[in-house]
């Protein structure tokens, strides 16, 4: 199991290690022109017809991986830009920014709306670029409404991303030793999981320092939210209405991948289905890894099956996932919960019950234990 072959990146995890291109070639100019105005075209109510008003370009004269990725970066923020930038939702997303968005997502196998992987792992680019990638060396490539908050917030997600980064190798060693090597070894591997997990659950909390809640709840999440019923025709594509979930951290494939590794099992409801959907928003490299991972990975039998130390190994490792999880919910609950007054909308971004999405998830983890 090599990390390359999942497209990961040994220092930088599920993060790309080079920032995506500052602007397309020539003849994307149009697109590009429209970032820096993102902010004042919603502000002002212009946005919508600055969309119709763009050229269909084709997207099939886009060769680099990075100018795809920029390309598709671009074309999920300016639709759900489009469909949520007025007093309501408007659910005919014109014609071009649907049909490249379209073609792009299906060549690329992502899904045609803005989703964790062009929201949060390709949606920066570096502050002084002879530094390296980090949350404090990084910023957003582009913004809904702008502004500190909206920036940290997915800055900050990257970074739980970056933090995790080192246990990725951890991960695919305890894979292979589950299948070859001694309680011991494994026993090893899991103890590195657990003291990693520590980073990466402080680097959770991170979000707090320059998020604010209320600003992400008011600003930032209606930006990010699912179609809503009927769905949202893609003009010049489908006259059909697709109904999409929003971007959610659980498309993120660290979480999922951890729990592969452990054999964690998530019951159909109220958590496990729903993780398996949001795998179609994951790059395909990085689907691939953990359903690889999970297919592979014999760890839990070994501990259920080995002495006390891997067993006790195993068990630290599942309840640091767990406490990620609390934490999570604790998260949610002030971004979401509290800022919603009580009877607003309380459902995350993907469309999910928090409460009973989170406290299934929790459960499940600790129920893990051997």
């Amino acid at each position: 199991m090599t990390l390359a072959k999942y497209h990961v990146d040994p220092v930088t995890g599920f993060v790309p290690r080079e920032p995506l291109p500052l602007q397309l070639p020539g003849a994307f100019a149009p697109w590009d022109a429209l970032v820096p105005e993102l902010s004042a075209l919603i502000r002002s109510r212009r946005l919508r017809n600055a969309l119709r008003a763009l050229p269909v370009l084709d997207v099939t004269a886009l060769h680099s991986e990075g100018d795809r990725e920029r390309a598709l970066l671009l074309l999920t923020h300016f639709a759900n830009a489009h469909v949520w930038s007025g007093e309501t939702a408007d659910l005919r997303l014109p014609a071009p920014v649907a049909v490249p968005l379209c073609t792009l997502a299906d060549q690329m196998g992502r899904p045609p709306i803005a989703h964790y992987a062009t929201t949060t792992l390709t949606n920066w680019r570096l502050v002084d670029p002879t530094q390296p990638l980090s949350v404090d060396n990084a910023r957003t490539l582009i913004q809904f409404l702008g502004g500190v908050d909206e920036d940290w917030f997915f800055v900050a997600s990257m970074g739980v991303e970056l933090a995790g980064a080192p246990l990725l190798p951890v991960v695919a060693a305890a894979v292979a030793q589950s299948r070859e090597d001694t309680d011991d070894e494994l026993a090893g591997s899991l103890h590195a999981f657990t003291q990693g997990m520590r980073v990466v659950h402080a680097a959770l909390e991170h979000v707090r320092v320059w998020c604010d809640p209320a600003t992400y709840y008011l600003r930032v999440r209606p930006f990010v939210t699912g179609w809503p019923q009927p769905g949202v025709v893609y003009e010049g594509v489908s006259e059909e209405p697709r109904r999409l979930i929003g971007g959610s951290a659980a498309q993120s494939a660290l979480l999922q991948l951890f729990d592969a590794m452990l054999g964690v099992h998530h019951a159909e409801a109220p958590a496990g289905a729903y993780l398996r959907k949001v795998r179609e928003f994951m790059p395909p490299p990085h689907r691939a890894f953990v359903e690889d991972t999970e297919r592979d990975s014999r760890v839990r039998e070994r501990a259920t099956n080995g002495g006390v130390a891997l067993q006790g190994a195993y068990n630290a490792a599942v309840q640091a996932i767990a406490a990620f999880r609390d934490a999570h919910m604790r998260l949610a609950h002030d971004y979401v919960v509290a800022p919603s007054a009580s009877g607003r909308d309380t459902a995350g971004t993907g469309g999910t019950s928090l409460d009973t999405f989170l406290r299934g998830a929790h459960r499940n983890t600790s129920d893990a234990r051997v």
